[in-house]
């Protein structure tokens, strides 16, 4: 990737966090040279100097950048690592704050029929799916079966494994690959599943790792409790904006529930957490 891709995709990033395109490309700017002045400012960046006061004065109130009020003005971007603090706390304080709105609202009353056993919902997206998994693993009483692709186990997901398999519960978990995170799960946790078995159950028999797996092929695959059930699949190839898609299920005579258990089952009955 060259310098311009990675200065365009972390102003992409920085939009995410609620920066606007011109306070975002002038802290990217900041970021690459000691100090500099509205002008130079503007030279590396095409933003009109007369807007780039406005978002240097953003960024001020953001913490992000210092001001020296000298004649011309002198801007220096924070340390690295105290930007992405300083990002990590707004960001989390805007999300307590959703949170706590969200909470104070009062519910609706809408009349409903129980379609608990019927119950099929699509889920989007690896960060969505990802955050299903690791409350399904939080909310476990008594089984959990997964397995899953090294591609989607990052250091939460991982960590959320580890606890649930150190409670009382019965678990059946194969990781399928490795990457730095999975690496440190115990043996007796966590195996790796022969390629006779990922075929079986819809995962490409690869080596696994950073990348996700060929395009429409299994992610991972779960039930806990007899009574949810969660399967992922690549979708990267199909839809750019989505890296991964999810059927989830829920209810004790749910036939999706019940038809991914008895597979997993079948297959994970002779793992080592058994």
């Amino acid at each position: 990737m060259t310098d311009s891709a990675h200065a365009d995709d972390v102003i992409e990033q920085l939009q995410a966090f609620g920066l606007k395109t011109y306070e975002a490309r002038c802290f990217v700017a900041l970021s690459r040279v000691p100090k500099a002045t509205a002008r130079e400012i503007s030279e590396i960046t095409d933003v009109p100097r007369t807007r780039v006061y406005d978002a240097v004065g953003t960024l001020e109130d953001e913490g992000l950048v210092s001001i020296q009020h000298t004649n011309p003005q002198v801007f220096q971007a924070i340390e690295l690592d105290e930007a992405i603090k300083t990002l990590r706390r707004t960001y989390e304080s805007r999300l307590q704050s959703v949170h706590e709105s969200l909470d104070a609202i009062e519910p609706a009353t809408v009349e409903q029929a129980d379609t608990t056993d019927t119950e099929v919902w699509t889920l989007s997206g690896q960060a969505a799916i990802a955050a299903r998994t690791e409350r399904l693993l939080a909310e476990a009483d008594d089984e959990v079966w997964l397995v899953a692709d090294a591609s989607v186990c990052d250091r939460e997901l991982v960590d959320s494994i580890e606890t649930a398999a150190n409670r009382e519960l019965r678990t059946h978990i194969a990781i399928i690959g490795s990457n730095s995170q999975t690496d440190a799960l115990p043996d007796e946790i966590a195996f790796e599943p022969s390629g006779e078995l990922l075929q079986s159950l819809g995962f490409p028999a690869t080596d696994g790792g950073t990348d996700l797996p060929a395009d429409g092929s299994v992610t991972r695959l779960m039930v806990v409790d007899q009574r949810e059930a969660l399967v992922g699949t690549d979708t990267t190839e199909v839809d750019t904006a989505v890296d991964e898609q999810s059927v989830y299920a829920a209810g004790e005579t749910n036939g999706v529930v019940r038809m991914v258990r008895s597979m997993l089952a079948s297959q994970l009955s002779d793992g080592p957490n058994n």
